[in-house]
């Protein structure tokens, strides 16, 4: 069976009509202008895909031209370099393989390939899958294999052990993609002049093996830390675990094993956003089920006060996927909308900043008054997340307004403080109540610092 990704039907894809449908590769490029947006319900698959489609309109056409944000549709003789390398897109056959190699050993599960589908002895998930028994059709094998170089991580070291390897990110990191309002437009946002293009993986394998070299664009964007070879499909009338499509081949094993170290620290990912230092760090997502305070609330505000710093404005896909070693933990998106006012835009990632310390700082102002360190650290985590999540979901307009809209920010903390204060100081004694109104008035004080104020705050010793 052959299944070439230029001509099949595999990318999914929103119309601007509101129709949903899959395209093939040319198609989702040269009609990217009547497209909403990758249409996948794993924002891992969206952004692997569009970075996909990015790869190649650098690959076809290089730097973008000059007049590129005058683009009404991306020209289909653009793109001739896919028909003249065909043979590099397909997925099966006897011949070059799209993200494959023939030596690979190490026979597995095709689910390998989807972090959402449980495997080995993982059964206690909402959704069930038996390994060798549960098939993936070849659209959704081919979306398992471009999430590679972005998702890998690594695991099972020791004799014996296969020794997986994470990606050339590392640890995967939080991947940050400028959208449009339409597949083209998202496109041309990421399609920046880039000094050195280089090749894909897929038309030379061989150029992206030493770790320490400088890397490329396209090496960076397309390297495999993984060795794949799907097994041939079976038509068993079964339907595929992931997306539900009936009545194809589905694929069931494949053979899986590591590339060997890939983790470049000369990478610059075009999507990822480094912390500031002499070790540069990548921005990774929380695990939000690991034990400790206000998990929930910590991305975001890191997150939005490193974009602002990078002067970018617009709207911002963002895909998280927290891991530990070889542990899928959780992967989740976000969709932020920046905007802002010359006249604050110096002062914005420090608001953002002031926030996050401000919000940090509640339990201590709340454990002052309510005198129970436990009991103002459980106040403080059943309360904070959901304050969190509306503040981050209107970020993009408190960073377009005037600063003192922080202050009308922090009142969404007025009524849970209102019931915690009954919860945590009951009774009508004067020394309750007094209590009881400090706490409902206990909100992030946003209000600017003045040298005074810093001045008195090195106070030591005395009453507060």
């Amino acid at each position: 069976m052959n299944y070439n990704l230029i001509s099949e039907l595999w990318i999914p894809v929103l119309w601007k009509t509101g129709n949903t449908s899959r395209v093939g590769i040319i198609d989702a490029l040269t009609q990217a202008h009547e497209i909403r947006q990758i249409a996948a319900s794993n924002p891992m698959n969206r952004l692997a895909i569009l970075r996909f489609l990015l790869a190649l309109l650098y690959w076809c056409r290089g730097n973008p031209p000059d007049d590129k944000d005058s683009l009404h549709s991306l020209p289909s003789n653009w793109f001739k370099t896919l028909d003249d390398n065909k043979d590099c897109f397909n997925l099966l056959g006897d011949r070059k393989r799209f993200y494959q190699d023939f030596t690979a050993k190490r026979p597995r599960p095709v689910t390998v390939l989807a972090q959402e589908i449980p495997a080995g002895n993982n059964f206690w998930h909402f959704r069930h899958a038996t390994d060798k028994e549960s098939g993936m059709c070849p659209a959704c094998c081919a979306m398992g294999l471009l999430r590679l170089s972005l998702f890998a991580v690594s695991g099972l070291s020791g004799p014996g052990e296969p020794n997986l390897m994470a990606g050339i990110n590392g640890v995967p990191p939080l991947y940050v993609a400028p959208l449009g309002k339409s597949l083209l437009e998202s496109l041309l946002v990421n399609w920046m002049k880039c000094a050195n293009i280089g090749e894909p993986s897929w038309s030379h394998p061989e150029a992206s093996q030493d770790p320490n070299a400088e890397v490329s664009l396209l090496t960076g964007l397309t390297l495999l830390p993984r060795r794949v070879h799907l097994h041939d499909p079976i038509k068993a009338g079964s339907a595929c675990t992931r997306c539900g499509s009936a009545d194809l081949p589905l694929i069931y094993t494949c053979d899986y094993q590591t590339a060997g170290k890939q983790e470049n620290a000369k990478w610059d990912d075009p999507h990822v956003l480094y912390l500031d230092g002499e070790a540069r760090k990548a921005m990774r997502a929380a695990d939000l089920t690991a034990a400790g305070r206000f998990r929930m609330d910590r991305p975001w505000a890191d997150l939005v006060a490193r974009i602002l710093e990078t002067g970018r404005t617009g709207t911002f896909f963002v895909v998280g996927f927290a891991t530990n070693k070889a542990k899928n933990i959780d992967v989740w998106e976000r969709s932020i909308k920046l905007r802002m006012d010359p006249s604050t835009s110096e002062a914005a990632p420090a608001m953002v900043m002031n926030w996050r310390a401000q919000g940090w700082a509640l339990e201590k102002r709340l454990e002052k008054i309510a005198r129970s360190v436990v009991e103002a650290a459980a106040s403080m985590a059943a309360i904070r997340p959901q304050v969190e999540a509306t503040i981050s979901a209107k970020v993009g307009d408190l960073i377009a307004a005037e600063p003192k809209a922080w202050e009308q920010a922090a009142r969404e903390y007025t009524p849970f403080m209102t019931a915690i204060a009954k919860s945590l100081s009951p009774g009508y004694t004067t020394t309750a109540l007094q209590r009881r109104r400090e706490i409902e008035y206990l909100r992030p004080d946003m209000q600017p610092k003045t040298k005074m104020d810093r001045r008195a705050g090195r106070k030591k010793g005395g009453d507060e």
